[in-house]
C-alpha cells in the first residue's frame, strides 16, 4: 500500500474523530483538498488547520502542502481518466472509445476506494445486527431505492424477512411498526433525501437498529447506529454515467456473502423451496403459451 489513498484508508478504522473527519473529505472529495487552501480543507471537514498539520504529518509528510503533492501524485498514478470528466472529451474521443474506458476506470477506482475505506468493524456489525433480526425493512428512494430493493431481495432469498418499503405512506407505517428485534436499512448516498431521513429517525424512535449506507456527514446519518460509510466522489454532472452505485453493490454484495456463510443456513432447502415457488410461476406461463396457440390455430 504506497499510495496515499491506500494508507488512509488502512488507517481509517482507528483514526479519531477529527482525523476521520480529514481521511473521509480526501476520500470522497480529492477536488476540494487539492484546490483549496489549508483553511478552506478544514472548514470542509469541520476541523482546524492544526488539526490538518497533525494529520498530514501522521501520513509521513511536511504539511500541507506536502499533503496536497503526495495526493496529486498518486491521483495521476491511478489512471489517467479515472477522475476526469466527460466534459472533458471531445467527441472524437468519445467515439474512438475513450468514453469507454473511462468509464470503466471510473468504476474500478470507486471500487478500490470503497475497498482501502471500509469499516470492517462496522460492517461486522451489520452482519450480526442482520443475521439475529427478526424483521429486515429497507428504505431509500430513486437510484438508492433500487439498489435497497436488490438487497432486500438477496437477504430475502438467503431465508430472512426482508423487504423493500417504496411507497411515502407505508414507508412510514413500515418504520413506525418496527421494534427493538427489528433492524432498518437505509440507503442514501447524499444522506440528504427527505424521506429516508424520515424513515431512519422513525425506525430508530420505535427502538430498531439502524443501519446506514450513505456518504458520512450528513443527517441521515445521526440517526444510525451502525454506518458503513460509502466515501466514492460522485460527477453531478446530470449526462456522466453514476459509478457510486457498484461500491454500494459491492458492500451488498459484502453483507449478503457472510451470511450465507453463516452456520446452520441450511441454503440448499431455501434454494429448492425457491426453485419450486419460481417452478409453478413458469408452468403456468407454460400453459397460458399453449392455451394461447390453441386458440389462435
Amino acid at each position: 500500500m504506497n499510495d496515499i489513498f491506500s494508507r488512509i484508508g488502512a488507517m481509517l478504522p482507528d483514526l479519531k474523530r477529527a482525523e476521520r473527519r480529514i481521511a473521509e473529505l480526501i476520500l470522497s472529495d480529492v477536488d476540494v483538498v487539492l484546490r483549496g487552501s489549508i483553511t478552506e480543507v478544514a472548514d470542509a471537514a469541520s476541523v482546524s488547520a492544526s488539526s490538518i498539520t497533525r494529520f498530514s504529518r501522521m501520513l509521513g509528510v511536511d504539511g500541507f502542502k506536502d499533503l496536497k503533492l503526495s495526493i496529486a501524485q498518486a491521483r495521476s498514478a491511478q489512471s489517467p481518466f479515472a477522475h476526469q470528466s466527460v466534459q472533458e472529451l471531445d467527441q472524437r474521443a468519445i467515439s474512438g472509445g475513450q468514453l469507454e474506458e473511462m468509464y470503466l476506470q471510473q468504476i474500478t477506482a470507486s471500487l478500490r476506494s470503497t475497498y482501502a475505506s471500509l469499516d470492517a468493524i462496522a460492517l461486522t456489525d451489520a452482519i450480526a445486527a442482520l443475521r439475529s433480526a427478526r424483521r429486515v425493512r429497507f428504505f431509500g428512494v430513486a437510484v438508492s431505492g433500487l439498489m435497497a430493493e436488490e438487497a432486500a431481495m438477496r437477504l430475502m432469498r438467503l431465508g430472512l424477512d426482508a423487504s423493500y418499503v417504496g411507497d411515502s405512506h407505508f414507508r412510514r407505517i413500515a418504520s413506525t411498526l418496527l421494534g427493538p428485534d427489528d433492524v432498518a436499512v437505509v440507503v442514501s448516498h447524499t444522506g440528504r433525501s427527505q424521506e429516508t431521513v424520515e424513515a431512519a429517525e422513525i425506525a430508530r424512535g420505535a427502538g430498531a437498529t439502524v443501519i446506514g449506507l450513505s456518504a458520512p456527514h450528513n443527517p441521515l446519518t445521526q440517526y444510525c447506529d451502525i454506518l458503513i460509510g460509502v466515501s466514492v466522489y460522485e460527477e453531478i454532472d446530470i449526462y456522466t454515467p453514476s459509478i457510486s452505485h457498484f461500491s454500494y453493490h459491492y458492500v451488498f454484495g459484502l453483507i449478503a456473502f457472510h451470511i450465507g456463510q453463516s452456520a446452520g443456513l441450511d441454503r440448499s432447502e431455501l434454494l429448492e423451496k425457491i426453485k419450486s415457488g419460481l417452478a409453478w410461476g413458469q408452468i403456468q406461463s407454460a400453459e397460458k403459451e399453449n392455451n394461447f396457440q390453441k386458440e389462435n390455430r
